[in-house]
């Protein structure tokens, strides 16, 4: 524990201001003694040990300038003072902490000021100190730095600890300012202040969830419009993506169809071209076929080799062979060529043949899709009962009316299930409100179970209390008997000690002994005896005037409190009945009276309310169900109203089927117009006549119609989009009508049960009326007895207050009697002529003369003391079991009246009981029915699962067949959309081709291969004429030329073939035909694209603007806000609730251990018998209950005598208060105080008698004896009186504090010898 170690003071009140004059204390464990005079500057030591710590002046001192040494004492200007401690805290640190102040005089006036206060951290270096930190008050809060060191608050060193003597009753000081002190002890305010200012935080934060609430609600409705817009956009853009995807396949699909109309274009220019070569190579081949003719006829060996090899073989022989071996080699080169050509042409030939099985598989696949689709518009056929033909085409037209009747199918299935659902919805609705009723039944008789159990619970606990009592009691017999007997020993060993001890003849003894001393001691003896007489009568008379005073305050207190209750009196009391005694018991027979009767009329008033809540129950329940029911009437005639608008829904429906047959049947008509205007060209282009009316036609005439004829054609595509669009949009309206007929069915049932339900409603409200008029009169019963009852409650403290107050005017008449018994009958003549001054002064003068002579005496008196002691103690033993005697006998003529009490709860509680076991027997069978009725509930709602379950499977398969049947058909129109049949046309012709190609190339390497041959063998003869071989070099040009011209013929006849003029000009006529229709499919395309695409920029303008951009950024922020705002809200309603608590429960548990000690403390030092404890009584303020005011406690200072309590201040006497004010203090030191060991006491036995200071020693004491084990508690104790020291026990020194020569107090420190 915190504790002090050393204080020096310097120019502070009578401590003189010099240098020299510094005065130093030293304190030390457990007990600190300061002794002086009155006015020596003890009380001062406690104000500068209190101005050290907390930095406050003392009272009475005028803000400080009565506290600092006066200048005018010394005729000073100035006055320095400086006040220096040193503790110690409960971990071992050391602070120093050095306050200075000022006191001026200016022109006669005084002005007080305070200097500096300096903190030093202290720490031990050898047998020296040395400051290892200091701060000034300009960096730190001084004050709270020194209550944080000494582990006590600033309110508890002020009140407890080192409180002054002017302030040391505060205790007993008037309510308000008792509360303030307790409240400061308590730390009360600042945890209002908190508890205040959590309150206004959650009212501004919920104020603050309001707002943002709203403004999420704003934010949500924003940020699902932006959401349904956003997907608009998206299906736009992706609508738009589609079509520009459809627009691309179009121009891809486009791309080869003008590329192969070009390469058309060119094979037509080449095909002219080669005919012309064809005609001249002809002619150039014939003249050349000639010229060889007549020169073979002329050669007889034949030259085989070229014309080069021939000029060769003619100028030089050997050069000859040369040039053959290079034509062979040629030759082989060439051949090698055609092959790897033979080669690429069969490579091109695999890949296409690869292609062409491809597209015979795909082929096969289309064929299975359409049988597996075949297969399954059968078997769902026979699952929906729809007729699908055996030979089933393949045509789309067929599949897509059996698919369309299959989707009627599947919508007709879906609202049977609808209609199933909403009729067990029904069936639960009706058992939903059977287990309602049900279950307020059990309710009911559950509560009454309840209450009665509550009440069973405390006449339970009221009959547990009594049996304690009475057990107690029984118990006191056997302890009136052991205090009897201890009571009897007690007079006994009173009776023996008085007759050992004479007090005549002792003083007869001294007399004898002291010869030279008789005559003095006679005479001192005389005087005394007349002293004592006088004293005796002036005693008796003063104590009568007081019992007669108090009797008349009495007798005034009990006519004030008759007269305020005297109307009372008369409204609680039975006419013409008399009290003039027993007024509580009086009382309360009218409150019991009165509560019974409130009970009766309650229970009556509970049974209407329940009807009432029942009544309430079923016309909330009717309200509900008649809102919603004409919600939702409004809402389907809205529905109704924005579908038809003023127009009859069957008229409505009328319309739109006729409308919707007229454009199918227009559409048909456009869709066949197109055929049937070409045929009509047709005719007309064969011959101009009318195919109609067989009527001949001129040429104008027949090409004006035709002109006008191709224009109606051109306009047919639009007509029928138009067409198309005006039908889609109707399908729509009649779909959307046929989807009103269950609104206009819901609205014609509704209009006939709203008005039923509202005459239930006004049923129900008049039996509510009715309830409540019984509820109102009963209520009005009830005011008469319930204001006896709180009459009675408020007149209960006051008549307690009137008995005691009535028992003490007959007490105070007896005392009177008593008192006037004890005057003596007879006066003495001398007594009555002299006066105590006289008498008094003469004992003086014996005294003085008797001074010296006493100290022989000492012994003999010191004899006598200690018997006189004795005596005393076992006089107040026999006072205390006296009480102990008087209360265990007034418990035990109490025992009567408890026993009878347990009696009558155990007759109450019986009757609890039956009715409680009555009303649990009912809930039984409620419960049972209620049960039954709940399991049917959930097997009428599990039949009713399943059999929805089953009908929802139904359902399920049907759409899975339904999705195998649209997908298979998805694929075969995937597949239809390949054109196979046209493509493996194409592959086979393309293969013919190849085969041809690879036929040529096989021949031409064949006949080079004959060459080489030829060539190898011309080589090997080596034999020719000259003439031969000129011949055969003419030949040799011949026949190379008409090879050559063989060649580019053949070359050309190949490209001729190549080209396929036929194929090419049917195949141009159908690549027209295609490169058409697609030019008219983008046009649409396009012309949806715009449509699209303004719709896009419509919804991008607004997503861009602020309201929809930042929506869901927005909306994220506020729900964020609002729920960290509703946590905030919860975290601070939980903070004040938790806070509360604490602070009540840590007001409770101090108050608690408080009173306990003060208790305890009161027995062990108070010696009187009037008042057997104290302590302190906290009650709860008027608007402590108040949810906007925070808790607070009113205190004051109680005494208790034989177990009746009253308020201390202004009935004790000036000793019995210091006395409890000192108690209080050391019971608040002991319990706030854990971490300071520091007690100042100051003064402690003003006004306290010899025995209570003598009991204050031995409790002191015995409070040092327990605390020596703690190094660090310190007890300091300030007093004048040196006897009250010397029986404190063993003292070793004390400090003594006097004034010098100079009137400057000075303190020293003596040691008792």
């Amino acid at each position: 524990m915190s504790t002090i170690e050393r204080l020096s003071i310097q120019g502070i009140r009578s401590f003189g201001g010099n240098a020299g004059d510094n005065q130093m204390i030293s304190f030390t464990s457990p007990v600190t003694l300061i002794l002086g005079e009155n006015g020596c500057g003890k009380t001062t030591v406690i104000e500068c040990l209190k101005y050290a710590l907390t930095g406050e002046c003392p009272p009475g001192s005028d803000r400080g300038k009565n506290f600092v040494h006066d200048p005018k004492i010394f005729n000073l200007t100035d006055v320095l003072g400086q006040i220096k401690l040193e503790v110690r805290n409960v971990q071992g640190a050391r602070l120093s902490i050095c306050r200075s102040m000022k006191l001026g005089m200016r022109r006669g006036k005084i002005t007080f000021e305070t200097l500096d206060a300096t903190l030093n951290y202290l720490n031990d270096d050898g047998d020296g100190k040395k400051a290892i930190d200091s701060i000034s008050k300009r960096c730190a809060d001084v004050d709270l730095v020194m209550s944080q060191f000494m582990g006590v608050s600033k309110a508890i060193i002020n009140n407890v600890l080192l409180c002054h003597q002017e302030d040391s009753s505060w205790p007993l000081d008037e309510p308000k300012k008792l509360k303030e002190k307790f409240d400061a002890i308590f730390g009360i305010s600042e945890y209002n202040k908190a508890l205040e200012r959590i309150i206004k935080m959650r009212k501004e934060e919920m104020d603050i969830l309001k707002i943002k609430e709203a403004d999420l609600r704003l934010e949500q409705h924003l940020k699902v419009e932006m959401e349904d817009k956003t997907m608009s956009l998206q299906k736009c853009q992706e609508k738009a993506k589609s079509i520009e995807e459809q627009c691309k396949q179009c121009e891809e699909e486009m791309a080869p169809i003008e590329e192969r109309l070009q390469q058309i274009h060119k094979i037509e220019a080449e095909v002219g071209k080669y005919q012309a070569q064809k005609v001249e190579l002809q002619t150039k081949q014939k003249n050349c076929q000639d010229q060889m003719n007549n020169l073979k006829k002329k050669i007889k060996t034949m030259f085989e080799g070229t014309l080069e090899e021939l000029d060769s073989e003619i100028g030089n022989f050997g050069q000859k062979m040369t040039e053959k071996r290079t034509e062979r080699r040629e030759m082989e080169g060439k051949l090698n060529s055609v092959k790897k050509e033979e080669k690429s042409l069969q490579n091109r030939h695999n890949d296409v043949d690869k292609k062409r099985v491809v597209a015979i598989q795909q082929k096969q696949k289309e064929d299975d899709a359409k049988k597996k689709r075949a297969d399954k518009l059968k078997a769902i056929g026979q699952q929906m009962n729809i007729t699908i033909p055996e030979d089933l085409g393949d045509t789309t037209e067929e599949v897509a009316k059996i698919l369309e009747e299959i989707k009627g199918v599947l919508a007709t299935e879906q609202g049977k299930i609808n209609e199933t659902i909403s009729q067990h919805d029904a069936e639960d609705q009706e058992i939903q409100t059977k287990i309602d009723q049900l279950r307020v039944e059990v309710a009911k008789l559950q509560e009454s179970v309840g209450n009665l159990t509550k009440q069973k619970k405390a006449y339970e606990k009221e009959s547990e209390q009594t049996e304690k009592k009475i057990l107690e009691i029984e118990k006191s017999t056997q302890q009136l008997k052991v205090v009897s007997a201890k009571l009897k020993e007690t007079e006994d060993c009173y009776e023996e000690t008085s007759s050992k001890f004479n007090q005549e003849e002792l003083r007869e003894n001294i007399k004898k002994d002291k010869e030279a001393i008789k005559k003095l001691d006679a005479d001192f003896r005389s005087v005394d005896e007349r002293l004592t007489f006088l004293n005796s009568i002036s005693k008796l008379v003063a104590e009568l005037n007081l019992k007669e005073q108090e009797l008349e305050n009495r007798e005034q207190e009990v006519r004030k409190v008759k007269s305020k209750h005297s109307g009372n009196f008369r409204k609680i009391f039975e006419e013409g009945k008399v009290v003039e005694s027993n007024f509580q018991r009086h009382v309360k027979v009218t409150y019991e009276k009165s509560r019974r009767h409130i009970k009766e009329l309650n229970n009556k008033i509970n049974g209407l309310k329940l009807k009432e809540q029942r009544f309430e129950i079923k016309r909330k329940t009717l309200k509900d169900e008649l809102q919603k029911a004409e919600k939702e009437l409004e809402d389907c005639k809205e529905t109704i109203f924005e579908k038809c608008r003023s127009t009859p829904y069957e008229e409505l429906l009328t319309r739109s089927k006729t409308l919707l047959s007229k454009h199918q049947l227009e559409l048909g008509a456009q869709k066949s117009a197109e055929a049937f205007y070409k045929q009509y060209l047709q005719k007309i282009e064969d011959e101009p006549y009318c195919p109609l009316c067989q009527k001949d036609m001129t040429t104008s005439e027949a090409s004006g119609l035709t002109s006008e004829l191709n224009d109606k054609i051109v306009d047919l595509p639009q007509n029928i989009d138009r067409l198309e669009k005006l039908i889609k949009e109707e399908q729509k309206k009649h779909d959307a009508l046929l989807q009103l007929k269950p609104v206009i069915d819901k609205v014609a049932k509704l209009e006939q049960d709203i008005p039923k339900r509202k005459e239930d409603m006004k049923k129900l409200q008049d039996d509510l009326a009715e309830c409540s008029k019984e509820i109102e009169g009963i209520q009005a019963q009830l005011a008469d007895p319930t204001a006896n009852m709180d009459l009675a409650n408020s007149m209960m403290g006051d008549m307690s207050l009137l008995d005691e107050a009535i028992k003490q005017v007959t007490k105070s008449k007896d005392d009177i009697a008593k008192l006037k018994n004890k005057f003596p009958k007879e006066k003495d003549s001398e007594n009555e002529n002299t006066s105590i001054d006289e008498v008094q002064a003469q004992k003086t003068a014996i005294s003085t003369e008797l001074e010296e002579k006493r100290k022989t005496l000492e012994q003999n008196q010191q004899y006598y003391e200690k018997n006189m002691d004795a005596l005393n103690k076992l006089r107040d033993l026999k006072n205390t079991l006296k009480d102990q005697q008087v209360k265990l006998q007034e418990g035990i003529q109490n025992l009567p009246q408890l026993q009878e009490r347990q009696t009558e709860l155990s007759q109450l509680l019986v009757a609890l009981v039956t009715e409680m076991q009555d009303n649990q027997g009912k809930v039984g069978p409620i419960k049972s029915q209620l049960s039954a009725t709940i399991k049917e509930k959930s097997q009428q709602k599990d039949s009713n699962r399943v059999k929805v379950n089953q009908m929802l499977m139904k359902l399920d398969t049907f759409k899975r067949m339904d999705q195998d049947v649209q997908r298979l058909h998805a694929e075969v129109l995937d597949y239809e959309k390949l054109t196979l049949d046209h493509k493996l046309k194409t592959f086979e012709e393309s293969l013919k081709i190849s085969k041809e190609e690879l036929q040529k190339l096989a021949d031409n390497i064949a006949e080079m291969t004959t060459k080489v041959e030829g060539i190898k063998q011309e080589l090997a003869n080596q034999e020719s004429a000259d003439r031969d071989l000129k011949d055969n070099r003419d030949l040799k040009i011949l026949q190379q030329k008409s090879e050559d011209l063989k060649v580019k013929y053949d070359a050309l006849i190949e490209e001729l073939g190549k080209l396929d003029f036929s194929n090419v000009s049917k195949e141009k006529k159908e690549l027209t035909s295609k490169r058409d229709k697609i030019t008219v499919r983008k046009g649409e395309l396009l012309g949806q694209s715009g449509e699209v695409k303004h719709q896009i920029r419509k919804l991008e303008k607004e997503l861009a603007s602020p309201k929809y951009r930042n929506s869901l950024m927005n909306y994220r922020r506020i729900y964020y806000e609002v729920e960290v705002t509703r946590k905030m809200v919860n975290d601070l309603g939980q903070h004040r609730v938790a806070l509360e608590w604490a602070l009540m429960q840590f007001h409770t548990e101090k108050m608690r251990e408080i009173n306990r000690l003060i208790r305890e403390y009161w027995r062990l030092i108070y010696r009187g018998n009037d008042i057997d404890y104290i302590q302190i009584q906290t009650e709860e303020g008027k608007d402590a209950s108040s949810l906007d005011k925070r808790r607070n406690y009113n205190y004051r200072v109680i005494q208790s005598k034989n177990n009746s309590e009253i308020e201390m201040r202004g009935r004790c006497s000036a000793g019995q208060r210091v006395l409890a004010s000192l108690i209080i203090r050391m019971a608040l030191a002991e319990t706030f105080s854990s971490n300071c060991g520091v007690l100042a006491l100051d003064e402690p036995t003003t006004n306290l008698d010899r025995n209570n200071i003598l009991s204050l020693c031995d409790a002191l004491n015995r409070i040092v004896e327990e605390r020596q084990t703690q190094s660090n508690f310190m007890l300091i104790i300030i007093t004048h009186d040196e006897a009250f020291i010397s029986t404190l026990g063993k003292v070793n020194s004390y400090n003594r504090v006097f004034r010098n020569d100079e009137c400057k107090s000075v303190i020293r420190r003596v040691k008792v010898a």
